[in-house]
């Protein structure tokens, strides 16, 4: 079997069907989201629709969780800009439907298989980064409290993630809708789609990142006419893959 796994799509619909038009492409026959839907782009219903019509498990990333909860503006998260971040999420959180966030809390905290566990930042933790600096320790004491599938896959980090360990690897397969990177003295997000592609073997699973160009001002013009704050700002920090 060849399953796509996805995540951090962030309102971001440009990216997911680039992303899943790829996947189908590349003969997948199953999918699993990793979770961050809608929060922070121009299109949170739009995205909230299209992962639930792809029937598959969807892991409830911290973002989805935010999606639930009310706004706190006295949270401070030393973040740039976080005025205007909180005004983004507010905006985000208005535009659902009760319809849609129903769909949200059907989100799972993690998904299991037999041989793969998926969930978004941690199996622990929501907004807890697993990456490659991560003490092994803390690998293992995950390991011992949530599973011992041969096969983790996690989100949450927007960074492509191969790392194995004695017997089992931890992979991550970047950002479907929100993949940044500094150039020079400022990060942008980058209009490529993340994704990675799993098959099993005799061997155990074999990983196939992808990264997938589209049209960066599809998202600029979807931004300036979507009514989110800040929108000039919001298009102008993405360039193209």
């Amino acid at each position: 079997m060849r399953l796509a796994v996805f995540g951090d799509i962030h309102g971001n619909p440009p990216a997911l069907r680039a992303a899943l038009a790829d996947m189908r492409a590349q003969g997948a026959e199953a999918f699993v989201c990793l979770g961050d839907v809608a929060l922070g782009g121009a299109w949170p219903r739009e995205c909230v629709a299209e992962v639930a019509a792809l029937g598959c498990p969807v892991v409830r990333g911290n973002a989805d969780r935010a999606m639930l909860e009310p706004s706190d503006s006295s949270t401070s998260r030393d973040v740039p800009h976080e005025w205007a971040v909180q005004e983004v999420g507010t905006w985000s959180r208005e535009q659902l439907t009760d319809g849609d966030r129903d769909m949200l809390r059907t989100y799972l905290p993690t998904s299991r298989l037999p041989r793969l566990l998926c969930f978004h930042g941690s199996p622990e933790r929501d907004d807890e980064e697993l990456t490659a600096e991560t003490p092994a320790e803390r690998l293992w004491e995950l390991r011992a409290s949530h599973g011992r599938q041969p096969t983790w896959v996690g989100g949450h980090t927007h960074k492509p993630l191969l790392r194995t360990l004695d017997g089992w690897t931890l992979l991550n397969p970047g950002s479907v809708g929100l993949p940044f990177e500094r150039r020079s003295k400022w990060y942008v997000n980058v209009s490529r789609a993340e994704y990675l592609l799993l098959d099993w073997t005799l061997r155990g699973s074999q990983p196939t990142f992808r990264a997938v160009p589209y049209d960066v001002e599809e998202v600029r013009r979807g931004i300036l006419a979507s009514g989110i704050p800040h929108a000039d700002w919001l298009a102008a920090e993405w360039v193209s893959a």
